[in-house]
C-alpha cells in the first residue's frame, strides 16, 4: 500500500493546507495591488487638499463671506469714482449741417485770437494758419456725420485755448488735432468702453511761468476732464550764457575804452567790492589805493543795489524762454449701459 493509502487524513490535510495556502498567496497579491492602487490616490487627494488649504482663497464659508464682501466694498468704490466723472459726462452733441459748424470755427477762431491779442501788452504770435486745429475745414466742411463729435472737441479746445492766453505765451507754434474715426466716415465703437480719448497737440513759446500757470489750469476746468499724455521742454537757447551776455551800464560823461582795450573793473578794482566781513584786498604793486577807498567800500558794497540805473549786470540766467510740446487727451465719459431685464414668460407668450 502506498504512503497516502496507509496516512490518508495526513494526506488530505496537506493536500487541503496546499490548496488553502495556494489561496492565500492568491489573494494576498490581489490585495496588495489594491493597496497599492488605493495608497496612490489617496496620496493624489491629499495633494491637493493641500494645495487648496495653502492657496490664497481656501473654499470655507468663512473666506467665502469674507470674498463677497470684500467684492462689495470694491464694486461700492468703483461706483463712488464713477459718479464723482458724472460732471463731466456729457452726451455728443446732435450733428449739424457742415455749414453750421464752419460758422462754429470761425467764432471760436475769433474769440481766441481775440483773447491771445488782450491779455498781454504784446500780443502772443500766432501761426499763418490758425482754426484751433480745423485748419482742413477751412477750405471744405466736413463730413455731417462727424459735426457732432466735432463740436464736443471744438468746446474743449476753446477752453484751452483760452486758458493758453491766460498764461501769457510769446508764441503759438502749432496745434496738431488727429483726425476721428467719424471724419473717416466711420462709427465709433463704444462696445465695453466707458471713456474715450480725443486728442490735441499744442507746441508754444513761453516762460517758465505761462508754462506753470497753463499746466495748472488743466485740472480746473468743470465741463472736461484733460490727461497730459506727454510733455516735452526745452530751452530756446541751448547754450548756457557768456560773459558776453552781460550788459554793463554806462554813466554820463564815461569815455568808452578805445581800440578794444578793456573797460574799468566795474566793481572798483582791488578793494572796491568787499563783503562784509572779509578784509579789503591789498592794492597791486606799483599801484596806491586812493585814500578812503578802503574805507568806503565795505559801505558800498553793504548798501542795497539800487533799481533802475543802478543795475550793473543784467540778469543772464533763467530768463531765457522754453519750447514746449504737450499732447493732450480731451477725456469724453459715455454713458453706462445699462443691462435690459427680460420680459416674463406670460407676456411673452401673449405678445
Amino acid at each position: 500500500m502506498s504512503w497516502i493509502q496507509e496516512n490518508r487524513f495526513v494526506a488530505g490535510l496537506g493536500g487541503i493546507t496546499a490548496v488553502a495556502a495556494a489561496g492565500l498567496i492568491v489573494w494576498g497579491v490581489k490585495a496588495n495591488g489594491a493597496y497599492d492602487k488605493a495608497k496612490e490616490e489617496y496620496g493624489t487627494a491629499a495633494d491637493q487638499v493641500d494645495t487648496i488649504t495653502k492657496g490664497r482663497l481656501y473654499p470655507n464659508d468663512a473666506n467665502l463671506q469674507a470674498k463677497k464682501k470684500a467684492v462689495g466694498e470694491y464694486q461700492k468704490s468703483v461706483d463712488e469714482l464713477q459718479k464723482s466723472f458724472d460732471k463731466f459726462r456729457a452726451p455728443t452733441p446732435p450733428n449739424v449741417e457742415p455749414a453750421q459748424f464752419s460758422e462754429t470755427l470761425l467764432k471760436a477762431k475769433e474769440l481766441a485770437a481775440k483773447a491771445f491779442g488782450e491779455v498781454r501788452p504784446t500780443a502772443t504770435e500766432l501761426p499763418p494758419e490758425f482754426f484751433l486745429g480745423d485748419e482742413e475745414y477751412t477750405g471744405k466742411p466736413p463730413e455731417k456725420g462727424a459735426t457732432g463729435i466735432l463740436t464736443y472737441q471744438l468746446e474743449a479746445v476753446s477752453e484751452l485755448m483760452a486758458n493758453l492766453a491766460k498764461a501769457g505765451p510769446s508764441k503759438i507754434l502749432n496745434i496738431h488735432r488727429p483726425k476721428l474715426v467719424e471724419e473717416e466716415g466711420k462709427p465709433f465703437d463704444a462696445k465695453g468702453k466707458s471713456f474715450r480719448a480725443l486728442p490735441i497737440e499744442i507746441a508754444f513759446t513761453g516762460n517758465e511761468n505761462s508754462v506753470r500757470k497753463f499746466i495748472s489750469s488743466l485740472d480746473d476746468s468743470q465741463t472736461h476732464y484733460y490727461v497730459v499724455r506727454s510733455i516735452r521742454v526745452i530751452n530756446e537757447k541751448l547754450k548756457a550764457p557768456t560773459a558776453a551776455d552781460g550788459a554793463f551800464e554806462k554813466k554820463d560823461g564815461e569815455a568808452k575804452p578805445e581800440g578794444g582795450a578793456p573797460a574799468a573793473d566795474p566793481f572798483g578794482g582791488a578793494g572796491g567790492f568787499v563783503l562784509p566781513g572779509e578784509e579789503p584786498a591789498a592794492p597791486a604793486a606799483g599801484g596806491a589805493a586812493k585814500p578812503g577807498a578802503a574805507a568806503a567800500a565795505p559801505a558800498a558794497a553793504a548798501a542795497p543795489a539800487a533799481g533802475g540805473d543802478g543795475v550793473i549786470l543784467q540778469q543772464v540766467l533763467g530768463s531765457e524762454k522754453v519750447n514746449v510740446f504737450l499732447r493732450i487727451d480731451i477725456i469724453q465719459f459715455l454713458e453706462a449701459t445699462k443691462a435690459t431685464t427680460p420680459a416674463p414668460k406670460a407676456e411673452a407668450a401673449g405678445k
